[in-house]
């Protein structure tokens, strides 16, 4: 008698319609204000990462929000603070394995980001950015907010 692990399909996804950041050797970073199922739900984006070249790409990474970094501006420029829950979640202790995620020519991988838990944002407007070094820096598209 055995055990017998089967991993969830890879999910797909829909790169149609997104707004992408400025393509950088083959990849390019979009973002995408997540649409609320609860009026109370706090504000959330997707982020996707397309290889868009004809090669695989490889990513190490720790963890996407290790990975990503967020530009999180009010109406005023001033970047918001991140709360404590956000500070807890960046610490290096907290953060997971190093792991390899692996991007066919035309695949794209998406997280959810949980900006307004990850960030004080009060009522108001932001302005969203998010970058990473892949390993070339790459940044994304500018989505509003409103929290």
């Amino acid at each position: 008698m055995g055990l017998s692990v089967k991993d969830d399909p890879r999910k797909v996804v829909d790169i149609a319609g997104r707004a992408w950041g400025e393509p950088v050797d083959g990849l390019a970073l979009s973002a995408l204000l997540k649409p609320k199922e609860d009026p109370d739900e706090l504000p959330a984006i997707s982020v996707a990462i397309h290889n868009r070249g004809a090669q695989p790409r490889r990513l190490q990474m720790r963890g996407w929000l290790s990975f990503y970094d967020f530009s999180v501006l009010d109406s005023q420029g001033v970047q918001a603070k991140p709360t404590s829950y956000g500070t807890e979640l960046r610490k290096p202790e907290r953060l997971p394995a190093p792991s390899e995620v692996v991007l066919n020519a035309g695949e794209a991988t998406e997280a959810d980001i949980p900006v307004a838990s990850i960030y004080a944002m009060a009522r108001g407007h932001y302005r969203v950015r998010v970058s990473c070094a892949a390993p070339e820096p790459l940044v994304s598209n500018e989505v509003e907010v409103k929290v």
